[in-house]
């Protein structure tokens, strides 16, 4: 199948799926996988086949989803600052939407008084594996802050709209519950305020653990944390019919991916040995953006002794690095390398820089069949679409303007 290629492991997707409904199996829960952590069709393909719904966050992973067959009332859509364009192709399409601003809110309610909607909070909660994502801290960006829920509700019974749920996110890779029982008192809190509420979605941002000395999330913990609180808001209310959502990715798909390289440059320097590879940040950006740990793995000498490496990619970035100074089985020009736990903000992070293209997907099925997730695309295509446009300049007449939509 050649390198670099991202491998998922189809068993391990449905494993995390059973996880994850143990977390949640003694609450009215319904749970959604986040698009945004791999969108690869084929990861939404078993998703669905689980039963789990998704939380999409931007127009075009709304479009995968309904292209992909699932109904509008599967999905809930909580991309951050649309367009009223988008807004208004998103509410035509019958998926719900999350708004988690007051202008957006307010333009909405004009655009389609009397619909549903779901308000996003920011419960002042900090947390996450880096800043980069933590979501809700008071400087983020997202959600509607706590304190003014009161006056987004004066805004939403403005319009008549109906808030049929409240959501947070607070981070992402958090691997401690109190932050998650912080957050999920916070917005049950604000719960009290809406009695039509049909649903509370308390997030994702379930971590894993990417080292050695890690443990993973105890579902007993968890559910201390955070089930308690939630059941104890359904012994208070009784007759309401809420259901409490939930909306990991990492969770789900983390473990499930690795991405294979392969090793064409052995270098010593300075008392470093460094492992060159086919791939780079430019296809596994973790390391390189939040200086994230992913464990290396020779699959070609499973079996030899541990020395040290600089495990490189081939970007043209001093940071173009997998790890530094870790301990992987010997390592051979030619051997195959797995980065591992690169099923989540791998691929769906992943870019062209330098001109480098996109790695292929894979999916491995129980019965060890291969099956092409994705397509390794050639480098001429890259440059087709560099040269696309004044390729089309060239046979256009010199007197006919470029469309508008051209730009």
């Amino acid at each position: 199948m050649g390198t670099p290629t991202y491998a998922y492991v189809e068993k391990r997707l449905r494993r995390q799926c059973e996880r994850l409904r143990t977390l949640t199996h003694d609450l009215p829960a319904r749970l959604l996988y986040a698009v945004k952590a791999n969108p690869n069709p084929a990861v939404l393909r078993v998703m669905r086949s689980e039963g789990l719904g998704l939380d999409v966050v931007s127009p075009g992973e709304r479009v995968l989803a309904e292209r992909l067959g699932f109904a509008p009332e599967q999905v809930l859509f909580s991309a951050n600052n649309l367009t009223d364009a988008e807004m208004r192709a998103a509410q035509e399409s019958g998926v719900l939407l999350n708004i988690g601003e007051r202008s957006r809110l307010e333009a909405f309610g004009q655009a389609f008084p009397g619909a549903r909607v779901c308000l996003r909070l920011n419960p002042k909660v900090e947390a996450g594996h880096h800043e980069h994502v933590v979501t809700a801290d008071a400087r983020s960006k997202f959600g509607i802050p706590a304190e003014e829920i009161a006056s987004a509700r004066a805004v939403a019974e403005a319009h008549d709209l109906r808030v049929v749920g409240l959501h947070q996110h607070i981070g992402s890779g958090i691997r401690d519950v109190a932050p998650f029982e912080q957050a999920v008192r916070v917005l049950l809190n604000a719960a009290e305020a809406f009695p039509g509420l049909e649903f509370v979605n308390v997030g994702g941002g379930i971590g894993i653990p990417y080292r050695p000395d890690q443990e993973p999330l105890e579902a007993d913990r968890f559910q201390r944390a955070v089930g308690a609180p939630l059941r104890h808001f359904l012994e208070a209310h009784p007759s309401g019919g809420l259901s409490f959502w939930f909306e990991p990715g990492r969770f789900l798909v983390a473990e499930a991916g690795v991405l294979l390289v392969r090793v064409n440059t052995l270098k010593r320097a300075s008392g470093r040995v460094f492992a060159g590879t086919d791939s780079g940040m430019g296809h596994l950006m973790r390391p390189a953006v939040y200086g994230a740990y992913h464990g290396v793995y020779n699959l070609s000498n499973p079996e030899g002794p541990l020395k040290p490496y600089d495990v490189v990619g081939n970007v043209c970035e001093g940071g173009d690095v997998f790890a530094r100074q870790r301990p992987v089985q010997q390592i051979r020009e030619g051997d195959l390398l797995a980065v591992l736990d690169a099923g989540a903000y791998g691929m769906a992070m992943a870019s062209t820089y330098n001109l480098r293209p996109l790695p292929a997907e894979v999916m491995i099925r129980p019965d060890g069949r291969l099956d092409l997730a994705r397509r390794r695309r050639p480098p001429e295509e890259l440059i087709d679409a560099l040269l696309e446009a004044e390729e089309t300049a060239a046979t256009r007449s010199p007197t006919a303007p470029a469309s508008p939509a051209a730009y």
